[in-house]
C-alpha cells in the first residue's frame, strides 16, 4: 500500500465510518431523554479520553497557549455543531437521514477555505473540483429530500437499545 493509499484509508475511509456510526449512536443517545448539555458533556469526556491517550503514547506533548488555540476553536466549532444537530433531533424531530447529508457538505466549506487559505487551488484541478462540488451539493439535496412523507418516520432507536439498563 502507497503512502497516498494508506493517508486516505486512515485519514479517510476509517473516519468516514467512525463518523457515520457516531451519527448513529447520537440518534440512540438522544432517544434515551438526556439533556443536550449532558449530551455533549459526556461526548466531550470521549473526546478527552481518546486525547489523553494519545498523549500518554505520544511523550513529550508540549502545549502553548499558540498551539492550543486553533485545536480549541475545532473543539467549541464542533461542539456547537453537534448542538444544533442534537436540537434538531429532540426539538424538532428531524430525520438523521436527511440532516446527515446537509451537515456533511461541511467538506465544501473546509475545501474553499483550504483553496484560498493553504493556497491549495495551485495543485487543484478545478474542474474536477467544480464537478465535484456539484456532485456533494445534488446528492445532499437529493438525499436529504429522498423521504416522500412530509413528517418522516424515524427508527426509534430505544428499541436497539434498552432504556432499563440505566
Amino acid at each position: 500500500m502507497t503512502q497516498t493509499q494508506l493517508g486516505l484509508l486512515i485519514g479517510g475511509i476509517i473516519p468516514a465510518l467512525l463518523f457515520g456510526i457516531s451519527g448513529f449512536v447520537q440518534k440512540i443517545s438522544t432517544n434515551q431523554n438526556i439533556t443536550m448539555g449532558a449530551h455533549l458533556v459526556t461526548i466531550g469526556l470521549g473526546v478527552i479520553s481518546v486525547g489523553v491517550i494519545v498523549c500518554l503514547v505520544n511523550n513529550g506533548e508540549v502545549f502553548t497557549i499558540k498551539k492550543v488555540i486553533p485545536s480549541f476553536v475545532i473543539g467549541a466549532a464542533w461542539g456547537l455543531g453537534m448542538f444544533l444537530v442534537t436540537m434538531a433531533l429532540v426539538k424538532y424531530n428531524a430525520s438523521l437521514s436527511a440532516i446527515t447529508p446537509l451537515y456533511n457538505m461541511n467538506t465544501l466549506v473546509t475545501v474553499l477555505v483550504a483553496l484560498i487559505f493553504f493556497a491549495e487551488w495551485k495543485d487543484a484541478n478545478i474542474t474536477k473540483l467544480l464537478i465535484g462540488t456539484a456532485l456533494i451539493v445534488v446528492g445532499g439535496i437529493f438525499v436529504s429530500t429522498s423521504t416522500t412523507k412530509e413528517e418522516p418516520k424515524a427508527i426509534n432507536a430505544s428499541s436497539i437499545v434498552d432504556k432499563t439498563s440505566d
